[in-house]
């Protein structure tokens, strides 16, 4: 019997624009190439240090400098490229989040930065009216945990701190690698489809259980 839900956060929950935010580091930050860094599942290289929590903010931004074609690169031109990534929340996927609060205890666990992080926080907030940490009973960064998806051990983590067993909880993600690991661990399972209708995708695997 499914006891608790753990949610992916982008592209799960906030829906993602990669096109948008290779654009703006092209054209604002001067970087034409950090698609070669940004991947709608799995970042690599220093991104993927920095969503690992292996870099700092500051050093994160250094290293854009770094391959950017431009001078005097500015804190927020290199902060709004990143979170162009992050579009909006649908309030349909509010309206879930509530309904299920009521019945289950949820969860996110989310590979994520300290400058998506704040984006996504106000995001959030915009679109609940209240704080995330209203809604989730925990919150788990990749970056504060220093451990990412899909690597096991972030799984055990939210585990052992939620205390929680993973056969009783749902885990959903947009990214397969993701979810095989979940289901190697013995969690029950949604590869979501961004193209589809959360509230009915999620609806279908609970009446599953």
């Amino acid at each position: 019997m499914i006891k608790n839900i753990i949610f992916d956060l982008g592209g799960v929950i906030i829906s993602l624009d990669r096109q948008k935010c290779l654009t703006a580091f092209d054209q604002v930050a001067g970087v034409p190439d950090f698609g070669d860094y940004l991947n709608s599942y799995l970042q690599k290289g220093f991104f993927a240090k920095f969503e690992n929590g292996d870099i700092t903010t500051e050093q994160f931004r250094d290293q854009v400098r770094k391959i950017s074609r431009k001078t005097n690169l500015e804190d927020d031109q290199i902060d709004s490229s990143l979170n162009a990534f992050l579009a909006d929340i649908k309030p349909e996927k509010i309206d879930l989040l509530f309904r299920l609060k009521k019945k289950y205890k949820l969860y996110l666990l989310t590979n994520n930065n300290p400058i998506g992080w704040k984006r996504s926080r106000e995001i959030f907030k915009q679109a609940a009216g209240v704080p995330i940490e209203d809604v989730f009973d925990t919150l788990f960064c990749s970056f504060q945990m220093k451990k990412s998806k899909p690597g096991q051990e972030i799984f055990r983590q939210v585990l052992d701190d939620a205390g929680i067993k993973a056969e009783e909880t749902l885990f959903i993600d947009d990214a397969p690698a993701n979810i095989k690991t979940a289901g190697e661990m013995h969690f029950k399972t949604l590869l979501y489809d961004v193209n589809k209708e959360l509230t009915q995708e999620v609806s279908e695997a609970l009446q599953h259980d």
